[in-house]
Formats: C-alpha cells, structure tokens, sequence
C-alpha cells in the first residue's frame, strides 16, 4: 500500500478531521502532522486508476476539509507516495512554497463561471455547414471540408468575441469581490470559457447575486459553480493551467 495525499492545511482547531470520513477505494482518511502543515491522506494500492468515481471521491475529501471552516490547498489527483514518510518529506522540502499559497488562499473559496454558446445558437451557426459536409454532390470532399472549417473559423470567432464581452460583464458586477482569477479557454468545436475567482467566504452571496444579475442574452449562458476549494489557485508553480497542488512539480 502507499499514501495518497488529498489536501494540506495549516494547524487549525477548526479543520478537524470529520469522523468515518473515507476516500479512494472507501479508505479511512486520516491526518498527517508534518511541523505547521497537516495533510489528510489515506491508503491506496501502488497504481490509481483515473476514473470518474476515483476524481469525485478525492473530490468529496477535499470538500470535507474546506467544510470545516478553514481553506485546504488541493493535492492533484493521483499524489501517491511510497509510504507517510516519503510524504512528510516531500512536504517538508516544499514548506516555505506549500506554507504561503495556504497564507494566499486562507478565508477563500472558488467560484467558477462557465460560458458557453446557447443551444439556440448552435443550431444556428451549424446550419450552414452542414450542407457543405455532406452534399457529395456539389463539391470534392476536400474542398468541402475546408471550406467548412472556414466556416466554422468564422463562427467561433463571433462566438468568442461574444464571449469576451459577456466576461468583461461578469468581471466588472463581481468587481471588488474578486481577488485573483484565471481563465481557461477550452479546446472543442465551440468555444467553451472556464473563469475562475477566488473570492472571500464572506463575500459568496454577494458575488452569486452580482453575477446571476448580470444579463447572458439569447446567444449565450453562462453556469455559475461554487464555492470550491481552490484548485485553480493551489499550483505551487501557478502556471501551465494545471489545477490543484502538485509536489512534483
């Protein structure tokens, strides 16, 4: 068996570990004390297989902790160590790095914004393609193809500079509520936008309200999720779009 690291947090009355809480596999979470860090872990066989169920279960740990009160700093899924020892130790040599994203992030949680194209416009921005990509009888399948990638070029273009305005909206309502934030553009046929911010546990329903009034209109939506542990913000590196902390980074 190994150790597999879910979240660290700083010595806290407050972030108690919750009784008969279980992880990967229906392992019994329990606490590690490594100098002024705990980290919550539990055991796991030497290879994790990525799945679903795997991510959600680390997932509902993470959560637990940030139920508690206080703010964890997410480990990425799949942080297995050889044994408890070897994960104090890695700890320990990235204590200074690991000790002040706790400090950048204690008092926040994670609000996520994701924008997307309505099902409306969707629809109406395929149509014209569609012809292009299956009428055999029109054009050779080469030249259909391309021309449908201009096509659909063009479109996503318009979609994402609808997209810009309708984050320059939503940034400007959460305004002062926001600390830091980060946005992901998504690789997909559409354009797909992920803008997370960190934000103050005091400060949740007020941004939930400043947001949900800001106006998606008819050819965009946009899904509000939160709040969250922070894995949008725990990189010991904060760079590379990577979520969560990675020790081995």
């Amino acid at each position: 068996m190994t150790t597999h690291l879910y979240c660290i947090l700083p010595h806290d009355l407050r972030a108690a570990l919750p009784a008969g809480l279980s992880g990967l596999a229906g392992e019994r979470v329990r606490v590690l004390h490594i100098d002024g860090l705990v980290a919550w872990v539990s055991d796991i066989a030497r290879t994790i297989p990525v799945s679903v169920d795997g991510v959600r279960a680390h997932d509902a740990v993470v959560e637990a902790a940030l139920e508690t009160g206080t703010t964890p700093v997410p480990a990425r899924f799949g942080q297995r160590f050889d044994s408890d020892d070897a994960c104090r130790e890695a700890l320990r040599n990235r204590a200074a790095s690991v000790e002040s994203v706790l400090a950048d992030v204690q008092g926040t949680v994670e609000m996520t914004l994701i924008l997307t194209p309505s099902t409306r416009r969707m629809i109406r921005d395929l149509e014209p393609v569609l012809p292009e990509m299956f009428d055999s009888e029109t054009e050779a399948p080469g030249r259909r193809y391309l021309d449908s990638l201009r096509r659909r070029e063009a479109v996503t273009g318009a979609v994402k500079s609808a997209m810009d305005e309708l984050a320059v909206e939503l940034n400007r309502a959460a305004g002062a509520l926001v600390r830091r934030a980060t946005v992901l553009e998504q690789v997909s046929p559409l354009p797909l936008r992920t803008i997370s911010h960190l934000v103050g546990r005091d400060d949740v329903n007020a941004y939930k309200a400043a947001v949900t009034a800001v106006e998606a209109g008819g050819d965009l939506r946009f899904l509000l999720i939160g709040p969250r542990a922070p894995y949008s913000f725990s990189s010991l590196t904060d760079a590379g779009g990577r979520h969560g902390m990675n020790l081995a980074d």
